[in-house]
């Protein structure tokens, strides 16, 4: 068996970890898969007889995610700044659509040309094309809400999907008919729902992501102080191994100066905490 960690790109929430973590534990020549949400990663057991790396980022894709190859240390500052650039956009964008669809609705100044009483087909037409903006914007919303539904493992993204989906085809009967001169369909618009959702999902991540991001940063720093090896006590023996070697059980032993390699609970100790103890891994 061999082990790799991919980067995976597009996870928003549980779900999303979830049914890929469930994809990949039915694909043969996998023993085991567990994906990390907020690491982004995930880590799989597999038989190299049978599949390589190439065959399992495959399957990442026909989950409906896409892998960024082998999980390296995360770099927030770049994306975080393209992010926030898009949603300052989107926020400006949102604001004129709510404006131009709602602002005849409480009394506010309108804008002649845009005029659904006097010009509906034009008020249609920009409302369909800031509609388009958006959904553009989350297409990934779009995408994933398909791909789950396709492998059965609908989520949140699915029924965002099909609300925005109908909205907007319902509203694009209502632009052929006011086309054809029935301008009392101007009221049977719907683009800027379809919009709107899209918007506020995009916002809610957007938050969610920069809570994600300093939990991120926070186990990187823990990482960074985390041994590679550590010291075992084996019938009376002290030898060193890897971390990755070390069981439930086991009894590792950890010297002044040396970092903790691993969670366990102290089974004897000779000092201080900080200087030298003997503990068990649960």
């Amino acid at each position: 068996m061999k082990k790799i960690i991919l980067s995976i790109d597009g996870m928003t929430c549980s779900s999303c970890s979830n049914g890929l973590e469930k994809y990949l534990n039915k694909q043969d020549g996998i023993s085991n898969a567990v994906v990390n949400l907020v690491m982004a990663n995930a880590t799989i057991e597999y038989d190299e007889k049978l599949l390589n790396k190439e065959r399992i980022e495959e399957f990442v894709k026909q989950a409906g995610f896409k892998s960024l190859g082998e999980f390296k240390e995360i770099k927030l500052e770049g994306k975080n700044k393209k992010e926030k650039i898009k949603f300052i956009i989107f926020s400006s964008l949102a604001v004129i659509l709510m404006y131009i669809s709602m602002g005849h609705m409480i009394n506010l100044p309108t804008i002649e040309i845009l005029n659904p009483h006097t010009n509906a087909i034009n008020y249609t037409v920009c409302l369909l094309l800031l509609t388009i903006l958006f959904i553009i914007y989350g297409y990934d919303i779009l995408k994933n809400g398909y791909k789950n539904l396709i492998h059965k493992t609908p989520n949140m993204d699915t029924l965002v999907s099909i609300g925005v989906i109908s909205s907007f085809l319902y509203s694009l009967y209502s632009m052929y008919m006011i086309i054809k001169g029935n301008h009392s369909y101007t009221m049977n618009l719907y683009f800027e729902s379809a919009a709107i959702v899209i918007y506020f999902i995009k916002l809610g991540r957007y938050i969610d992501g920069i809570s994600k991001d300093k939990t991120k940063e926070a186990i990187q720093k823990l990482v960074k102080i985390t041994p590679e090896t550590a010291v075992l006590k084996v019938d009376g023996i002290e030898k060193q191994v890897t971390l990755d070697e070390i069981k439930k059980g086991d009894i590792v032993i950890s010297k002044p100066g040396e970092r903790i390699a691993v969670d366990g609970e102290i089974i004897i100790r000779k000092s201080t905490f900080r200087r030298i103890f003997y503990y068990r891994r649960k």
